[in-house]
């Protein structure tokens, strides 16, 4: 949960068949408004905001929205319950920071997590102190025995809050990360995602055109960085192995070699179970026989 980085690590591991839930409220910047999400807090009518015909939520991202208030709000309840019931027998937590930035809805008197393009004048921009990220931190762990958090702050500078402010905004986040991990060393962990973009990738052929994001290239690397840390032995024989798969499954083969193309995934299909056992391969069993029956179709086509 978190940033659009957390996304794409999120995705990443998707790719591996591992079973876990990604970005479950959507893009989330803020550590505190990340935890509020968490609490699962009963969703009112009266929080609500309208864009033109559309509904959206100030605690959660605009992929909840709806023309009805009512459905907006049972789609968010659903969405609780559900990720209420995986955190509960998840034994990991992977919460990238992106901001200690957030704003004040002056109307509704309490802080939110996103402004939905409403008036300017409706909002108060505030910093979050590190004292209060370590402290809803502190509250959360100790509720939550069962997880191991892994924090990480977002390579991705957030210049819409100004370049100054971003660093001033990046170190709070980096020393409550630190505080946090030093208080619960048994439960925390922090990968140096934003060190590795800053200081080992610091040139800008890692970046994408805005000069902001990492580019794939970066991506790749700092992936790499975070399988070499957290991966067991059991799961890198499973990430080499997928990884030929995967490219297999995204290879285009040549029109007069698409019979052979098929009848190896097909093959691939059929030694999932018995190459990996303990393995929850559904997802990649799904790539796999969409890939077929398009190939399938494109023959008879």
């Amino acid at each position: 949960m978190g940033s659009c980085f957390a996304e794409n690590m999120g995705k990443r591991l998707d790719d591996l068949s591992l079973t876990l839930l990604n970005q479950p409220f959507g893009t989330q910047f803020n550590p505190t408004r990340i935890l509020n999400a968490l609490a699962f807090e009963t969703t009112r009518a009266s929080d609500v905001y309208t864009e033109g015909d559309f509904y959206l939520h100030p605690d959660f991202h605009s992929d909840f929205i709806s023309q009805n208030p009512e459905d907006l709000l049972a789609e968010i309840r659903v969405k609780q319950e559900e990720t209420k019931a995986f955190l509960n027998q998840a034994d990991t937590l992977i919460l990238t920071f992106g901001t200690a930035y957030f704003y004040h809805d002056n109307i509704l008197n309490r802080p939110i997590a996103n402004c939905h393009k409403q008036a300017s004048q409706r909002f108060e921009k505030h910093m979050n102190q590190v004292s209060e990220i370590t402290q809803a931190y502190r509250t959360f762990i100790k509720s939550h025995p069962h997880l191991h958090l892994i924090l990480t702050v977002s390579p991705v500078r957030h210049t819409r809050d100004g370049m100054m402010e971003n660093s001033v905004s990046k170190a709070t986040l980096r020393l409550a990360a630190n505080e946090i991990a030093q208080e619960f060393p048994d439960q925390v962990t922090y990968f140096p995602a934003f060190e590795i973009m800053m200081d080992e990738l610091r040139d800008y052929r890692f970046y994408e055109k805005d000069l902001i994001h990492p580019n794939e290239m970066a991506v790749d690397y700092i992936w790499q960085k975070f399988k070499e840390t957290y991966f067991s032995n059991e799961l890198v024989v499973v990430d080499v192995a997928w990884e030929r798969i995967i490219a297999t499954l995204h290879h285009r083969p040549h029109p007069t070699k698409k019979h052979l193309h098929i009848a190896n995934l097909e093959k691939i299909k059929g030694e999932l179970a018995s190459q990996f056992p303990e393995v929850d391969y559904s997802k990649l069993t799904e790539k796999l026989a969409a890939e077929i029956l398009s190939l399938k179709a494109s023959l008879g086509s």
